[in-house]
């Protein structure tokens, strides 16, 4: 997308947002329970730095928009439409109607016609209009989030924690009492500082917050008084979980992408990311078929096939970590929203009182909850290892759980990525070299090419064609700089590993049986789910 630049600059810095931690509250009587590495950073570099060649960012929403309607504009400039709407859409046999009303001064009402319609509406609209369910749990918790300016930086004690989580035990517990983000600008100045402040609705509070209650609740969770604080936006909300029934229209010609087919608990930043990976998953395949490179277009059938799995895992998995801070770490500390004020700040008190009987082992146990907690804080598997079991055509991750990625009981191991080359993998990350020119194997995927990876090009010469471009891993053209690909590609120096424009691997070869162009053409034909493939 050529963002990724942009994006970096405008994240928080990385010494901001590598831990997370829980305090009582930021005040004078404020206490730390505990603080833990997250996201990549601290004992977790390493590990996350040989998964990919992007680091974490951390960017706001309010950031990161503007970032992509500006590069969208460059890539589109007559096609990217703002202050416009879509308030109904039909689907015809061959084509979509849209009805599309002008926000500006001429109000005025247009009808677009597309050949297929990506609806990334936040559910608004288009999943009702087309009859889809959303299944799973609903209204979870009621939850108030308050975008706030406020000088909070330089009064928060540990300056590393990006997210942190408040247990006050007069307020029953975490979820009531809140948690709290930075969302810059960047370099952090203290009159600019925003924050982003979220917490459940308690009995006492009111049903609807203004102003002046959201800065009284939120003093009241962070304890400190005299802090000036400009409340920017409000908004209610209730926690879901649930993922549409299909991704799909029956008639074929709309998708479900983002929101509109998933809407993920915000504890595990699988949300955002799970919404642009249905974008990645979905658009090379609409650009085949728009080339006429499909025929009747069965590979469209794969976006559902693959996608939904992986959004209803990640509702699902973030639900579980929303729980966890309740069912975990409240129980843990012996708090709770169902006992008196008193005698939950008699049981936490046993933390921070070093003389007490019972502190080692609530100090432990303390520090083991966290180890629950890797699903939201530590989990490289969820993240990057997650894969497309259908898209392994000839089943080749059956015997071997998947290299690792599964575990014995055939779940997704979120503990640890597992580097992979068979079918619905991402192509592993790894570092090459040409020149002075270092790249990552991802930066070498094309658009709307598959391309093929090998360390012996000389015996895959053939299969080069107008829709598989060549990589050679082979010292002469590109230099392996930490000596992986042997081990991380499965193929050995004679095989060769085919890539989807989205970065998931189509297909592997361990010999050089299909070097060919006729077999090339049947593995792209089986890929493409045709009956034949001709060269275009």
């Amino acid at each position: 997308m050529g963002v990724e630049e942009e994006v970096n600059a405008n994240s928080a810095p990385q010494n901001t947002c590598s831990k997370t931690a829980w305090f009582t509250s930021l005040g004078p009587t404020g206490r730390k329970i505990v603080s833990r590495d997250a996201w990549g950073g601290g004992a977790y570099a390493d590990e996350y730095e040989a998964a990919s060649p992007s680091r974490y960012a951390m960017l706001p929403q309010i950031r990161l928009e503007p970032i992509l309607a500006r590069r969208a504009k460059e890539l589109n400039p007559d096609g990217v439409k703002f202050g416009a709407e879509v308030t109904d859409l039909v689907e015809k046999e061959n084509h979509v109607e849209l009805r599309v009303e002008y926000k500006d001064c001429s109000r005025a009402i247009d009808t677009v016609k597309a050949s297929y319609v990506i609806a990334a509406d936040g559910g608004r609209l288009v999943s009702d209009k087309l009859g889809i369910e959303l299944h799973g749990e609903k209204d979870i918790v009621d939850m108030v989030t308050a975008h706030i300016r406020a000088p909070i930086a330089a009064q928060h004690p540990e300056p590393q924690a990006f997210i942190t989580w408040f247990i006050n035990p007069e307020m029953g517990g975490s979820i009531g009492t809140g948690y709290m983000y930075h969302l810059g600008p960047y370099p952090n100045k203290p009159e600019t500082e925003e924050w982003m402040f979220a917490c459940g609705i308690l009995p006492d509070d009111p049903k609807k917050f203004d102003d002046a209650a959201m800065i009284a609740r939120l003093k009241r969770s962070i304890n400190i008084p005299d802090l000036q604080v400009e409340v920017l936006s409000l908004s209610h909300w209730f926690v879901n979980a649930i993922s549409a029934e299909r991704y799909r229209s029956k008639q074929g010609r709309i998708f479900l992408v983002g929101d509109a087919a998933h809407r993920v608990p915000p504890w595990g930043a699988l949300g955002l990311n799970t919404g642009v990976q249905d974008a990645n998953n979905l658009v090379w395949k609409l650009a085949l078929m728009l080339e006429g490179k499909l025929g009747t277009g069965d590979l469209l059938n794969t976006y559902d096939d693959e996608r939904r799995p992986i959004g209803e895992r990640a509702a699902k998995s973030s639900l579980v970590n929303l729980q966890s801070h309740n069912m975990i770490i409240d129980k843990v500390l012996g708090i709770s929203k169902n006992t008196s004020v008193a005698e939950n700040i008699k049981a936490v008190e046993v933390l921070f009182d070093k003389s007490h009987p019972g502190h080692n082992q609530m100090h432990s146990d303390v520090q083991k909850a966290q180890s629950i907690l890797d699903t939201e804080f530590k989990a490289p598997g969820a993240e990057v290892g997650w894969f497309y079991p259908t898209a392994d055509i000839y089943n080749e991750g059956q015997d071997n759980l998947h290299d690792g990625q599964l575990d014995e009981h055939g779940n997704l191991n979120t503990g640890k990525y597992c580097p992979s080359t068979i079918p619905g993998h991402h192509l592993p990350h790894m570092w090459l070299r040409k020149g002075d020119r270092i790249v990552s194997t991802r930066d070498l995927l094309a658009l709307n090419n598959f391309v093929l990876f090998t360390a012996n090009p000389t015996a895959w010469k053939d299969v080069k064609s107008a829709m598989v471009d060549i990589v050679a891993i082979d010292n002469d053209d590109w230099e392996d700089l930490d000596s992986k690909w042997r081990h991380l590609s499965g193929v050995g120096d004679e095989g060769a590993v085919l890539v989807r424009p989205d970065g998931i691997v189509a297909w592997r070869s361990k010999s050089t049986e299909g070097n060919s162009a006729e077999e090339m053409a049947t593995v792209l034909a089986k890929v493409l789910r045709l009956p034949s493939i001709s060269e275009h």
